[in-house]
């Protein structure tokens, strides 16, 4: 039986996660898993797997926010930066809540360019992959740069392209 484009970005993005996880091995026990359904925050997902302890993630989430007088940062720098949590795992982390937000509500647009763009098939995983790490990597040099500049600078999609699809997402 023929695998329908969602099985096959599912199958895409679970392979990619095994071989993150195979690279990249967890530091910590697997936590608990998360309270309510998919998709859950950000954080949950990487105490759950193991890269990060429940008292770490509060931690990093308190420091992301800009607590105690410092600059507000988006969480995921803010773990990459300062809880040693590779590009690549978040990366690969931000694909499962994408999976598990088009798993759980299908009907629903998607909210970010990146999940447009591998619900579609304009891009692949690995390529949405490759993009976030290079935005992290991007902010902690003091630059911050839009998944679909990266993305055109790659070739895979021309800015005109990409324009008409963020229109379309707003309509």
């Amino acid at each position: 039986m023929p695998e329908t484009p969602y099985e096959k970005l599912r199958v895409a993005i679970l392979d990619l996660f095994y071989e993150t996880v195979s690279r990249y091995p967890p530091a910590h026990a697997p936590g608990a898993e998360p309270k309510g359904h998919p998709p859950y925050r950000l954080g949950d997902y990487l105490v759950y797997q193991g890269y990060l302890s429940a008292h770490d993630l509060i931690s990093a989430i308190q420091e992301s926010q800009g607590y105690n007088g410092a600059k507000p940062a988006p969480l995921g720098f803010t773990l990459v930066t300062r809880y040693r949590i590779p590009a690549t795992v978040l990366a690969m982390i931000l694909l499962l809540q994408a999976l598990d937000r088009m798993e759980q509500t299908p009907n629903l647009p998607p909210q970010f360019l990146g999940e447009q763009l591998i619900r579609e098939a304009y891009i692949t995983p690995e390529q949405l992959a490759v993009v976030l790490e290079e935005q992290v990597s991007d902010y902690e040099q003091g630059q911050w740069r839009r998944i679909g500049d990266l993305i055109a600078n790659h070739g895979w999609l021309d800015a005109e392209s990409l324009t008409t699809i963020v229109r379309a997402m707003h309509s």
